[in-house]
């Protein structure tokens, strides 16, 4: 797997191959344009990565993790573009920072869902560990709804929780 030095390179190579794959998958849609570039694309390199940065120890063992480095998948990474063109490349080179800054981190079986706010705005990203725990991933990077957020807080065990007030007031409190 290539490591990916500066997060603009990474960021273009997935733009360029999206952009290769338009006119083949122009009439799909988003999740079938997504399977269909993976089902194309040489699998070593949707494999090539980019580390954001690293996450707290007990976030990392929470979901038996061996690593704190968390990483971003070229594969992953195209798949968000395509299903979540909401999120700005200014916001994907602040990961680290959001998780420095997480309200809300909730365990979900094997991944852990991070919620965050930009703007007063509600965000989330899944991390999760590969099956021996040597590398950890960013899954998916989206906005998220209150009514998400307050459903998870009920359903998924708390790592972390955070809470305070929201100008909009609609962000949920559990503490």
């Amino acid at each position: 797997m290539r490591e990916y030095s500066k997060f603009i390179d990474f960021y273009n190579i997935c733009i360029s191959i999206i952009k290769i794959y338009q006119e083949y998958c122009k009439d799909l849609s988003k999740a079938e344009t997504t399977k269909y570039i993976r089902e194309n694309l040489d699998k070593e390199l949707l494999n090539c990565y980019y580390k954001v940065g690293e996450i707290p120890k007990e976030i990392a063992d929470s979901i038996e993790s061996k690593t704190t480095y968390l990483k971003l998948s070229l594969d992953n990474m195209i798949k968000n573009l395509i299903e979540h063109p909401e999120i700005t490349i200014n916001e994907y080179q602040n990961i680290s920072l959001y998780i420095k800054n997480a309200e809300y981190i909730l365990k979900k079986n094997n991944k852990n869902l991070i919620y965050f706010k930009i703007d007063n705005k509600i965000y989330q990203f899944v991390i999760k560990s590969t099956k021996v725990g040597n590398e950890l991933f960013i899954t998916t990077f989206h906005k998220a709804s209150v009514k998400q957020l307050t459903k998870d807080i009920r359903r998924y065990l708390p790592i972390k929780k955070d809470s305070f007030d929201y100008e909009d007031s609609k962000y949920p409190s559990v503490t």
